[in-house]
C-alpha cells in the first residue's frame, strides 16, 4: 500500500486518492495498532504506519491543505520514534522541513533540515543521507548562506554517487532526477539561474515516464528560470510541455505554477503566440 500510494502521488498528484489513504489509516491501520499485536509485529505496524502517513502529509501539501499536511508529518515523527525507528523519523524529520521552508519559516526549516541530516548520518543509508544534504542545502541558501548550501550539496551528490538505488522502496530511494531538482532549486535560491537552468534540464531527462506531476513542477521551475534569464521563446516552449502534463493532475502546486505562468507570461502578450497560450491556460 506504501508503494501504491506513493506511486499515485507521483503520477497524479496529492489530491488523487487521498481521501483513500485517509480512510485506510482510520478503518484498517488503527485498529492494527491497537489490536495486541506483539512487540516486533508492533513496532513493524508502527513503522509502516508512519511511512504511510508521510505520504498523506506530502499529499496534503501537495493538495494545498497546509494545516493537515503539518499534522500529519508531525503524528509521522511520533510513529517513528515510538517504533523507535529512526530512519523513518529522519525521513519525516526532512518533510516537516521541506514544508516549513515553502511556508517561509526559515529558521525552522533549518534546525529541521539539520536535525534531519544529523540522524541521517548515524542510521540511514547513503541514499537518505543524500536526500537530507540537499534540503539542508536548500535550508541554507534560503538563509543567504552561500558556502553552506554548496558544502551540503557537495556531500549529497557525492553521497548518491556512490550509493545503490532501490528504486521498489519509496522510503529508501533517492531518484537521480529528484537529485537535479532539488541542487537546481538550490542554485536558484543562490541566483545561479544559468546553472540552475542546466540542472532542471538534466532532472527532466532522468524523470522517470510515469513520473508526471513531478516533471511537470520541475518544467513549470525552468520555464520561469528561462523567462528570468531573458529567453522568451525557450520559455514558451517549455510552458507547452507544462500544459501537456496538466490535465489530470489533482495538485495544488500545479494549478499554482500554471497561475504563476499567466501572471509571468502578461507582460508579454502582445509577443507572437503568448496570448494563444494565456488563453490555453485560462481553459485548462
Amino acid at each position: 500500500m506504501t508503494a501504491f500510494f506513493a506511486a499515485s502521488i507521483g503520477s497524479f498528484g496529492g489530491g488523487h486518492a487521498r481521501t483513500a489513504l485517509t480512510t485506510y489509516l482510520a478503518d484498517d491501520v488503527t485498529p492494527w495498532l491497537l489490536s495486541g499485536a506483539g512487540e516486533r509485529i508492533h513496532g513493524q505496524l508502527l513503522t509502516h504506519a508512519a511511512q504511510l502517513t508521510i505520504l498523506l502529509g506530502n499529499m496534503s501539501a501537495d493538495d494545498g491543505a497546509v494545516a493537515l499536511a503539518q499534522h500529519y508529518h508531525r503524528t509521522a515523527a511520533h510513529l517513528a520514534a515510538e517504533a523507535e525507528d529512526p530512519h523513518t523519523h529522519t525521513i519525516a524529520l526532512r518533510a516537516l522541513a521541506s514544508h516549513a521552508l515553502e511556508l517561509g519559516h526559515q529558521r525552522p526549516a533549518l534546525t529541521l533540515a539539520q536535525q534531519a541530516a544529523g540522524t541521517a548520518a548515524r542510521y540511514s543509508s547513503e541514499l537518505t543521507q543524500s536526500f537530507t544534504q540537499t534540503q539542508l542545502a536548500l535550508a541554507h541558501a534560503h538563509a543567504g548562506d552561500r558556502p553552506r548550501a554548496l558544502l551540503a550539496l557537495h556531500s549529497a551528490e557525492l553521497l548518491h554517487s556512490r550509493a545503490d538505488q532501490d528504486p521498489a522502496d519509496p522510503f529508501d530511494s533517492y531518484p537521480t532526477a529528484a537529485l537535479h531538482h532539488q541542487r537546481a532549486r538550490t542554485l536558484t535560491a543562490l541566483g545561479d539561474h544559468r546553472a540552475a537552468g542546466h540542472a532542471f534540464q538534466a532532472s527532466l531527462r532522468a524523470r522517470a515516464p510515469q513520473a508526471r506531476r513531478a516533471r511537470a513542477l520541475t518544467t513549470a521551475l525552468l520555464a520561469t528560470s528561462q523567462l528570468r534569464q531573458g529567453n522568451l521563446e525557450e520559455s514558451l516552449t517549455t510552458w507547452k510541455r507544462f500544459l501537456g502534463d496538466y490535465p489530470g493532475l489533482r495538485s495544488a502546486r500545479a494549478t499554482d505554477s500554471l497561475t504563476t505562468m499567466r501572471q509571468v507570461l502578461r507582460p508579454y502578450r502582445d509577443r507572437p503566440g503568448v496570448a494563444l497560450l494565456i488563453e490555453e491556460a485560462a481553459s485548462l
